[in-house]
């Protein structure tokens, strides 16, 4: 099985750190407002491409975030159940998430053939190829410039 790894803040939408945002969230469409009047939107085709990817590979999150602050933001816009051991996590050891999550997956009898990380920032890169060399990184908004151009670029590596 081939296994797609996603951030979220800056990646699946447009708020540079979710954990700042406070509850209770309001949630409309693809967008919400917290408390304070903060707005976080989902990039668009985010739905359309988990929906789309869902078909062919397991999904998982590595998040350097709280997850207390970010499952009820992934919940209330009904993408939680797309993802097999998210990791959303208050540290940036994003090898560390995926390394677990590939454990994890195997330990309920997924054979992982291929791992893709997408993120918007290539700061974790370096470590996560020192431990785990043979994860393809994907740099959102730089190597594809929308979640169609993901869906495509992911489709020439099947």
């Amino acid at each position: 099985m081939r296994l797609l790894v996603l951030d979220l803040d800056g990646t699946l939408w447009d708020h540079e750190d979710a954990s700042r945002l406070t509850p209770p969230y309001e949630f409309h469409g693809d967008y919400l407002v917290d408390a304070y009047g903060e707005e976080l939107h989902l990039f668009p085709g985010v739905r359309e491409f988990l929906e789309w990817a869902s078909e062919s590979f397991l999904l998982s999150i590595a998040s350097w975030n709280i997850e207390e602050k970010v499952r009820p933001i992934l919940e209330g816009f009904g993408l939680w159940d797309y993802f097999l051991f998210p990791k959303i996590e208050g540290h940036p050891n994003k090898a560390d998430m995926i390394r677990r999550t590939i454990e994890e997956l195997e330990s309920i009898g997924y054979t992982i053939d291929d791992v893709i990380y997408v993120d918007d920032r290539a700061i974790h890169v370096d470590k996560i190829k020192r431990e785990l060399p043979d994860v393809d990184f994907i740099h959102m908004w730089v190597d594809v410039k929308s979640f169609e151009e993901l869906k495509q670029l992911l489709e020439k590596l099947d």
